[in-house]
């Protein structure tokens, strides 16, 4: 019987993850707090909207302005957070010396 339980509890632990969506704009700008949606889209912004070489202003026309933003070299977009959390997440985009994004990669940040 408990050969069967865990591969069981695995499976359930591992479907109990929030379901990814498609990139929607309209979605990704409605300010509700905590950001908490932009993360169900991240997958596919990444996988299909997001490329080396789109510039500054193609991005911010597709995700509107970042939450933070290191002068022309480095800018951020709040993917999760809740107060009382001890994580965050983001999506941080790099951009090179003419506005192109350089690189972008989604992290978590732990409080301490």
């Amino acid at each position: 019987m408990l050969k069967f339980s865990i591969p069981f509890i695995l499976f359930i632990l591992v479907s109990c993850e929030a379901p990814q969506q498609k990139f929607n704009r309209i979605a990704w700008n409605h300010i509700d707090g905590s950001y908490n949606h932009r993360d169900l889209m991240i997958e596919d912004l990444m996988k299909n909207i997001l490329h080396k070489g789109m510039t500054f202003k193609e991005l911010e026309k597709t995700l509107g302005k970042p939450n933070e933003q290191t002068f022309h070299t480095k800018v951020s977009y709040e993917l999760y957070y809740q107060f009382y959390q001890e994580e965050s997440r983001a999506l941080i985009i790099y951009f090179s010396k003419d506005s192109c994004i350089t690189n972008f990669a989604r992290i978590i940040r732990k409080r301490n």
